[in-house]
């Protein structure tokens, strides 16, 4: 493990561990995804032919990579991996809104790593969350599809082209 890792930072302030500590990480992680694997969440989720397997995986990406990016975010290419979270929460939309859940974890983390903790700090930070959260979902999401309808609109009655020619104006 690295020295800085959000493990170490609950067990020791001072970043080293003894074999108890150690073990008891590993034990923890091992429990927690033990629980996890036999749990009726994953198996009702597992077992339908549907989306919800392939959302818990990107969910469990994200929030692997925000503990990685908070492991790293003061080094000189640490914003990759917010590109990758962010990369990662948008293909996710298209399997299954439930990845959006993530982003005030996202947000938290980022708060808590870039700015000394207050208690208006963490209002906005937890307000900020929900209004990232609320763009998205009932901005974003929904308004691609609507400008796109309109583009769509335009071509076909304006111009007299086929139908969805303007998704693909809209798409160049």
């Amino acid at each position: 493990m690295d020295n800085n890792t959000p493990c170490k930072k609950l067990v020791s302030n001072d970043g080293s561990l003894s074999i108890g500590q150690t073990i008891a990480i590993i034990s923890s992680g091992v429990v927690g995804g033990l629980a996890y694997t036999f749990s009726d969440t994953f198996w009702f989720s597992a077992v339908e032919g549907e989306v919800y397997a392939t959302s818990s995986l990107m969910t469990a990406v994200v929030f692997w990579a925000i503990l990685k990016w908070e492991n790293v975010a003061d080094e000189p290419n640490a914003n990759r991996w917010l590109i990758f979270i962010a990369y990662i929460v948008g293909l996710s939309i298209g399997v299954h809104l439930l990845n959006l859940l993530a982003i005030p974890a996202i947000v938290f983390v980022y708060y808590f790593k870039k700015y000394d903790v207050t208690r208006n700090g963490v209002i906005m930070a937890f307000v900020a969350s929900i209004v990232i959260l609320a763009l998205i979902m009932y901005g974003i999401i929904p308004g691609v599809v609507t400008i796109g309808s309109w583009f769509d609109l335009l071509f076909v009655n304006t111009f007299g082209l086929p139908f969805d020619s303007g998704l693909y104006f809209y798409m160049f």
